[in-house]
């Protein structure tokens, strides 16, 4: 047998670490592309339902590319909005924060195919009040069983009907803007679905696809509405937990209203009146017993259960200092809840006989 030459075996060597390499090590172009951008948050503070967000920026990588703004929970990052990348990598995201308060705000870019994420430096907006809250920050009293806080699902739509009941067609423009004024004071979303017959006080169901009822009726046919300008609650609860905490709260299912118009007389069908409380107020207060808010011994504050104190320029349906920190506490700044599991240290209590919690 020949031996093979000492020119043929450093051949095949060379040949040999010439493929190992080749499949060693990944081609140039393999991988994904480092994303480069910028972008430009505009204007960072207003006040709530004057103006909004115009964010305008560049992120390398194919057109069409996704585009989020996203803003800080306590259970971390939720996406407010969307857009795309346009052909030079482009993008715009316009619309409104209208809740009041600072929050963390940020742009991300999602991963692509070929394109790696970018999320772009977090930045803080600020949405003001129209008007100087009064009273203390402290003024406020959440509701509670057992020790266990109520709590409405923030990453829940708030979808809501009216009966219009003894106050015709104008309560639904009027209905709308209360919770528009909840909406801002506690960063929840809420969704006008159409009328029913439904009233809170009578019904333990609401129609299909209705997570709240509004209902304006009358002491004639409701007795529990006697004496009453308006009884609010948040009906039917279930046990969840936090996300952010894991710790257990009561889940809002079934939020109402129901108005008693014996009152219409006394309580003018405005937001703001100059001698008298107007009816707009007592709507915004029921709406707070309907997400968790207690009465509080301060006149001033909305949640008094009694006649308030009037502002030097009459009165306003306005909350005030505590009413908002109060609604913060309860709004979507505490993040999303989870399913309750009936197990460990929490497995023997009772959660079948909660009262149904309704407020004058």
């Amino acid at each position: 047998m020949t031996r093979p030459s000492r020119i043929s075996s450093l051949a095949m060597v060379a040949v040999l670490s010439l493929l190992l390499t080749s499949f060693g090590s990944a081609p140039a172009h393999a991988g994904k592309d480092r994303t480069k951008g910028k972008v430009d948050y505009g204007v960072t503070s207003w006040v709530a339902g004057t103006s909004g967000y115009s964010i305008s920026g560049k992120a390398s990588g194919r057109k069409g590319r996704k585009v989020q703004l996203q803003v800080k929970w306590s259970d971390g990052w939720h996406t407010i909005d969307k857009s795309k990348t346009k052909k030079k990598g482009t993008f715009t995201i316009t619309g409104t924060l209208d809740w009041y308060g600072a929050h963390k705000v940020r742009v991300v870019v999602p991963q692509a195919r070929r394109d790696k994420a970018k999320v772009f430096k977090t930045k803080k907006f600020t949405v003001t009040t129209s008007w100087v809250p009064r009273g203390s920050r402290s003024s406020y009293l959440r509701m509670s069983h057992k020790g266990y806080n109520f709590q409405w699902d923030p990453c829940d739509t708030i979808k809501y009907r009216v009966n219009t009941g003894y106050a015709g067609e104008a309560a639904i423009a009027f209905t709308q803007e209360a919770v528009t004024r909840l909406e801002r004071a506690t960063g929840f979303k809420a969704k006008y679905v159409g009328t029913t017959s439904a009233v809170p006080l009578d019904d333990k169901r609401y129609p299909k696809g209705t997570d709240m009822v509004i209902a304006w009726a009358h002491q004639n046919d409701y007795p529990e509405l006697v004496e009453a300008v308006g009884r609010g609650g948040p009906g039917r609860l279930a046990p969840a937990r936090r996300r952010s905490t894991n710790k257990i709260v009561l889940d809002i299912k079934q939020p109402g209203v129901t108005m008693n118009m014996a009152y219409a007389g006394q309580y003018p069908f405005a937001y703001d009146f100059p001698t008298d409380e107007p009816m707009g107020l007592v709507l915004i207060h029921e709406l707070g017993h309907a997400f968790g808010l207690d009465h509080f011994a301060d006149d001033i504050q909305v949640m008094h259960p009694g006649d308030r104190s009037p502002a030097p320029t009459g009165y306003h349906a306005n909350f005030e200092a505590g009413d908002l920190a109060g609604l913060r506490a309860q709004g979507a700044q505490g993040g999303c809840l989870k399913p309750y599991r009936n197990r460990g240290r929490y497995s023997a209590i009772d959660f079948n006989a909660i009262p149904d919690f309704t407020r004058e």
